[in-house]
C-alpha cells in the first residue's frame, strides 16, 4: 500500500516533489486544532484499490492502525479561501497537501505530481515554471524543487489544476 508514515499524510513525500521554504500559505496564521467539521472517519483508496481508514480528530489524524500524527511545529495546518493547507516539514523544506471539504462531508485531497513526472506533454516542473519560478537546489545529494507563491498565487495554482485530486469518502 502507498500509505505514508503518519507524519507525511497519505502519500509519501518524495525527493522530486515540489516543496516550499515556509508553511503555506505564507503570512496566514496556523490552526491549533483540526476543525470540528473535519472530524470523523474517511475511506481512503490507493492506485491498486487497497483501502484504509483515515480518522481525523481534534489534534491530528491517524491512518488505519498507524501511530497518530499530531499538529506540531513540523505538521502545520492553515485555512485560506475555503482550503485547508497541511504543511509537512522535512530537514530542508516544507511539503504541502491541500484538503477541501465537500458539501456531502467527503474530503477532496490534493497534492502536486512529482516534479520530474510527465504532465500535459512535458515534465511537471517545466510546465509549472510557466506560471511560477521553480528553483532547483541540491542538499546532501538530493535535488529539491522549490516554489515561493503568494497566497493568491497558490490558490491560482490550485484553480489552474496543478494539484491532482482524490476523494476521501466520509464514513457515517
Amino acid at each position: 500500500m502507498k500509505w505514508l508514515v503518519p507524519y507525511c499524510l497519505l502519500f509519501a513525500v518524495s525527493c522530486s516533489e515540489i516543496s516550499y521554504k515556509e508553511p503555506q500559505p505564507k503570512g496566514v496564521k496556523s490552526l491549533a486544532e483540526m476543525p470540528g467539521k473535519l472530524h470523523g472517519r474517511y475511506l481512503v483508496s490507493d492506485e491498486e484499490g487497497s483501502t484504509d481508514t483515515l480518522i481525523i480528530f481534534n489534534k491530528g489524524y491517524r491512518i488505519g492502525n498507524d501511530e497518530a500524527a499530531a499538529l506540531s511545529d513540523s505538521l502545520v495546518l492553515k485555512y485560506y479561501k475555503g482550503f485547508y493547507f497541511i504543511n509537512i516539514r522535512d530537514d530542508v523544506a516544507w511539503y504541502l497537501r491541500i484538503v477541501k471539504q465537500e458539501k456531502n462531508g467527503d474530503i477532496l485531497y490534493m497534492a502536486m505530481p512529482e516534479a520530474t513526472s510527465e504532465y500535459k506533454g512535458g515534465v511537471f516542473k517545466d510546465v509549472l515554471s510557466r506560471d511560477i519560478p521553480v528553483a532547483e537546489t541540491e542538499v546532501d545529494g538530493k535535488v529539491h524543487y522549490l516554489i515561493d507563491p503568494s497566497p493568491k498565487k497558490l490558490v491560482d495554482l490550485i484553480r489552474k489544476g496543478y494539484f491532482s485530486e482524490q476523494v476521501f469518502k466520509k464514513i457515517n
